[in-house]
């Protein structure tokens, strides 16, 4: 299927590292001009080198999206750069320490939401009037499983990411007027590097045997009896970007092996 990305310009955030950049990635490779999002400037750089090397034009914009104003020049920077945004992926994220809620520290919380919740909203208050202007775009929200059917020592993360989910639902009520499609992604457990780190921190802490034990326990939750892979969750976010999704709005894709059928 030709998903018809050549010469769409998408902007990417949290796409210094791990899915975002996979995802950037993807769309370059997919005939798109990119435009690479993430507070980490030399991860960004990254990213952008990597696409001008395959061919494909990239910008990079190491932009807090916490800031309201920095966001809104950088959407104005990728206009000015490529005439428009087509696509906005809100990918950025943080995660705190994996531990209860009540050893949690509350500035970490506030942080999480800040970044996660905030910043999406940021971005698409910011891309929103040109897309509604030209009576077309896509967006495109990363949310997780755990937001959806709840997971211990995970709590501000899946907080964050629920309001992502029902800023979605409503927020596609009010521009699909305006032919601007959006929709999340819900991806379960995937072997990005975040998860990678992760997993070897644990490693550490229980010893290779027990946490052996703990990662096929962790598989058989999945009736695909695997963790996903980077170019899964990128794969469903180019299909719901692309016209071949134009009569889906408002609506969750869960890229997760099956581990929650949510009706």
């Amino acid at each position: 299927m030709d998903l018809q990305l050549t010469d769409k310009i998408a902007l990417v955030t949290g796409a210094g590292s791990g899915i975002g950049q996979h995802m950037a990635q993807g769309f370059a490779a997919a005939g798109a001009k990119v435009v690479v999002n993430d507070i980490n400037a030399e991860g960004v750089a990254g990213t952008v080198e990597a696409i001008k090397a395959a061919g494909s034009e990239a910008l990079a914009a190491p932009v807090d999206i916490t800031d309201l104003a920095a966001v809104e020049g950088m959407i104005g920077s990728a206009e000015a750069a490529f005439g428009r945004v087509d696509i906005l992926v809100n990918n950025a994220a943080t995660l705190s320490e994996h531990t209860l809620y009540l050893e949690t520290d509350p500035t970490a919380c506030e942080r999480e939401i800040s970044v996660i919740l905030f910043g999406t909203m940021h971005c698409s208050r910011a891309v929103l009037p040109g897309m509604i202007e030209r009576g077309y775009g896509k967006i495109l929200n990363i949310a997780t499983d755990a937001a959806r059917v709840g997971q211990e020592r995970e709590v501000n993360y899946s907080a964050a990411k629920g309001g992502v989910i029902s800023f979605t639902k409503s927020i596609a009520k009010e521009v699909g007027r305006h032919n601007v499609n959006v929709n999340v992604v819900s991806p379960g457990a995937t072997n990005s590097p975040m998860r990678i780190g992760l997993q070897e921190a644990m490693k550490e802490k229980l010893g290779e045997e027990r946490w052996l034990a703990r990662e096929e326990k962790v598989k058989r939750l999945y009736p695909l009896r695997r963790i996903g892979e980077m170019e899964d969750v990128t794969n469903a976010v180019l299909f719901l970007t692309s016209d071949a999704a134009r009569q889906i709005t408002g609506q969750i894709l869960s890229v997760n092996g099956g581990f929650a059928m949510v009706g």
